[in-house]
């Protein structure tokens, strides 16, 4: 498939074993393809699916070695990876350098998501809603009639999505580990 081409070219093999870099390449492409449905860049998924698909906890040089990615896309993909709570930083022993870990409770994830991406696009999604009912052509009133229907069903959906969003949330809360 295209995303399993996309995978295996963000993937470099290095000097690791073929079954290794198969596996990853294959963890990549799951996360890769998730991540295209909820539009985060390919990147941030290339880069969790790194961190998922290592036994051990992985340095920012280990990632960067391992993905055919820039350096500030691999900077930038774990500042957004932290932030949503995606992975998380555990201390090296011997060294300074920072080590990443997969969170794999994906209830905090998904609440995260839901607080950070979800809300902040339905709460703009409702103003912008309103601009477009305020901008609907009134020259042919058929039409304008026709338009003005077709968006406050697009309202009303909206509004539904937003009134059951905290359902979700609590049942996400409330859900076993």
């Amino acid at each position: 498939s295209a995303f399993e081409r996309t995978a295996g070219a963000l993937v470099r093999a290095g000097d690791r074993a073929d079954e290794i870099v198969a596996f990853e390449v294959g963890v990549v492409d799951f996360f890769v393809n998730a991540a295209d449905l909820l539009g985060v860049p390919k990147s941030v998924a290339a880069i969790y699916g790194v961190v998922f698909a290592a036994a051990e906890p992985v340095s920012f040089a280990e990632i960067e070695a391992r993905l055919d990615i820039s350096k500030g896309s691999t900077s930038q993909g774990l500042r957004v990876l932290r932030e949503v709570g995606a992975i998380k930083e555990v201390s090296a022993a011997s060294d300074r350098a920072e080590l990443f870990v997969p969170d794999l409770e994906m209830r905090k994830l998904a609440l995260r998501f839901m607080d950070q991406r979800l809300a902040k696009h339905l709460t703009a999604g409702s103003d912008r809603i309103g601009d477009l009912k305020r901008a609907v052509p009134a020259a042919d009133r058929v039409a304008a009639k026709e338009l003005t229907l077709r968006l406050q069903s697009l309202q009303d959906w909206h509004t539904r999505i937003r009134q059951l969003l905290p359902v979700v949330k609590t049942f996400l809360k409330l859900a076993p580990g």
